[in-house]
């Protein structure tokens, strides 16, 4: 078993074992996630809009990843073909000539129970209508962001958010604060941070609301987010 078959074997073991959506299942997924677009054979395309029919494969992997068995000795060539079979769909929905045309309410579409049409979802009243299905649609884009993200803060590979801190109180860095501030559920408070430091209330505050925020936007945007404009 070669180094990259072992690694992602380990991840999907990871992903797993842990109970879905708990902190370390999305810390676990996020790193798979993270693996899956440099994946040897993976379908690919030179369209403009690849990333997007990727990102959605993406959020399907991290639905259906409880569904995955490998059917070959290699969890990796099972994995990618996995993969590979929603991926080259989407990828066919690029090239389609009605891709940018007008959205059809009758057009059938797939649930769980069978086919309903968008005109008769968007009657269910459990959802808010149209904007209800854009809002589903931008909040599963977000979590998978939110997942990378999380795994940013922890990791912090470059150092950034770790070597940005008050002048004064190196120990007071955007990790650190991240981790207490958005990550800790509940979070921390500024003044219990300010406390546990030993320095200004105003020091954490300023230092989170002119460095560290603008930060993590930054990084966020890289990601993928998007902010309204």
């Amino acid at each position: 078993m070669d180094e990259l078959e072992q690694r992602l074997t380990a991840l999907i073991t990871q992903v797993r074992q842990h109970p879905p959506h708990s902190r370390n299942w999305r810390f676990a997924m996020a790193r798979l996630l993270r693996e899956i677009p440099q994946l040897p054979r993976l379908a690919r395309s030179s369209h403009p809009h690849y990333p997007d029919a990727l990102n959605l494969t993406l959020e399907w992997v991290s639905k259906r990843i409880s569904e995955f068995e490998p059917y070959s000795d290699s969890l990796l060539e099972s994995f990618v073909k996995w993969i590979n079979g929603y991926l080259s769909w989407r990828i066919i929905d690029l090239y389609s000539p009605d891709r940018d045309a007008p959205l059809s309410l009758d057009a059938p579409i797939e649930v769980d129970a069978g086919e309903t049409t968008l005109l008769d979802r968007l009657a269910d009243p459990t959802l808010s209508g149209l904007d209800g299905l854009i809002e589903n649609a931008l909040r599963e884009t977000t979590q998978r962001i939110g997942l990378e993200l999380e795994l940013y803060i922890e990791q912090d590979s470059e150092g950034r958010l770790k070597n940005c801190y008050p002048r004064s109180s190196p120990e007071c860095n955007c990790q650190l604060l991240s981790q207490k501030l958005v990550l800790k559920n509940p979070p921390e408070k500024f003044a219990d941070v300010a406390r546990e430091f030993n320095i200004p209330y105003t020091t954490v505050n300023s230092h989170w609301k002119r460095k560290c925020e603008p930060l993590l936007q930054e990084i966020a945007c890289n990601l993928g987010y998007r902010q309204e404009q």
